[in-house]
């Protein structure tokens, strides 16, 4: 196992500085802000004392009756962005989740130039649950819009979103899989991933297991697909195909992020013994490990495949740093610390051609490094999040190892 370090001295731009510089640096900027929240406290004293001149106009504006054009209107203004901006949700590059609430209950667009555009996931019945709580990891279902994590530990689904409609919302479709729904073992769910045959695979996190899924395109999508007969005697529940520690010396101890490769194997995130193990998902058995503390390792948190399905992004939140990884040679390179820009807490990952996205938990933030060198931006791609992001996908793309089943395979298949 190679373990290398990209070389940032000649190209180290000025927000790429350690982090307690940046946050001294920022802090002209909080008293700014102090500032002029003061100044507009004295501004709304002022108003106040017009308020009572248009009162009859308001009381007016109550007792009439509200116009579809009035609803319209309101519509709109729910449908701006975080920071107030008017571009339409049509814009939307990327789909970002967050944490906590209520921004932690719905999925979030950001445009091109990291403006957060507002909501995009359209409201869910009762009969089905109600709306999405604690949302997490996210993936694509080609022409079938995305597959969301509701993370709610008393109710925990995933949850299947159509293709974006005129306004940029994504409709509700189905509730794919849940624990109601005879898997047991999805509670707390973190992140989802997607086998070349379209098996849906999820971490769950209050179980420390892997869960697997008939997918999208098949006779019996959202159904758990059987226990593999290598592990059956564990005793496990259907639908589970990686266990926990608890159960098997093969097993996880604390899960996160996973990954499906282009060598269709799993790639799971253990973060209690600082590794990333691999699994075969079809026996549910330990393959190897592709890292671990000997390469740097602490608390791995996400990963991410990049387009030739063997180069893989890891970011790890004990460190904190990013590992760019190929599987094919064990190769592991220390892409970025926190002395080149890594955040103190990242989280979410993401790619385009040319760049990689990192959220920052602690700064609400999305970061943004160029995958030639390594460089960050000076300034970050997207700031002042409502919360901690969580997950990123572009709002278009589907990960290149993805690949709906054929109607063929789909005959052939038992749940």
């Amino acid at each position: 196992m190679v373990v290398s370090t990209l070389c940032f001295s000649a190209f180290l731009p000025f927000a790429c500085k350690p982090i307690s510089e940046m946050e001294a640096q920022s802090a002209p900027d909080e008293k700014k802000y102090d500032s002029g929240k003061k100044d507009k406290d004295k501004s709304q004293d002022k108003s106040q004392d017009k308020s009572q001149d248009k009162s009859q106009d308001k009381q007016t504006s109550e007792t009439s009756p509200k116009t579809t054009s009035d609803k319209t209107a309101s519509d709109a203004d729910n449908r701006k962005g975080a920071h107030g901006h008017d571009q339409p949700k049509t814009a939307a590059k990327w789909y970002i989740t967050m944490h906590g609430e209520p921004s932690g209950n719905t999925v979030h667009a950001l445009s091109g130039e990291g403006e957060t555009l507002g909501n995009i996931l359209e409201p869910i019945p009762k009969s089905a649950g109600g709306d999405a709580k604690g949302v997490r990891g996210m993936l694509h279902t080609g022409e079938h819009g995305i597959l969301l994590v509701s993370a709610s530990m008393d109710n925990t689904r995933l949850l299947r979103y159509g293709a974006p409609t005129s306004d940029g919302t994504l409709p509700f479709e189905s509730v794919f899989a849940s624990k109601a729904l005879s898997s047991p073992d999805l509670v707390h769910s973190y992140a989802l991933a997607v086998g070349a045959d379209g098996t849906v695979y999820a971490s769950n996190q209050d179980t420390n297991t892997v869960t697997a899924y008939f997918g999208i395109g098949t006779v019996h999508p959202g159904q758990p697909v059987p226990v593999p007969a290598e592990i059956m005697g564990l005793g496990i529940p259907v639908g589970t195909i990686v266990p926990r520690a608890q159960v098997s010396p093969q097993g996880i101890t604390e899960i996160r992020g996973i990954a499906v490769g282009a060598d269709n194997l799993l790639y799971v995130c253990d973060r209690g013994a600082s590794e990333v193990v691999v699994f075969d998902p079809k026996t549910g058995l330990r393959k190897s490990v592709l890292a671990d503390a000997t390469s740097g390792l602490k608390h791995p948190i996400q990963l991410l495949f990049a387009p030739d399905g063997f180069t893989v992004y890891l970011t790890d939140n004990g460190v904190p740093a990013i590992f760019r990884i190929n599987v094919k040679t064990g190769e592991i390179i220390l892409f970025a610390n926190t002395a080149t820009g890594c955040p103190p807490l990242p989280s979410s990952l993401a790619l385009d051609n040319e760049h990689l996205y990192v959220g920052d938990r602690k700064k609400k933030q999305i970061i943004r490094f160029k995958i030639a060198n390594g460089e960050c931006d000076k300034k970050p791609f997207a700031d002042a999040l409502p919360d901690a992001p969580e997950f990123m996908i572009p709002a278009t793309a589907m990960p290149p190892t993805s690949k709906v089943r054929s109607s063929n395979d789909a005959a052939s298949e038992t749940p």
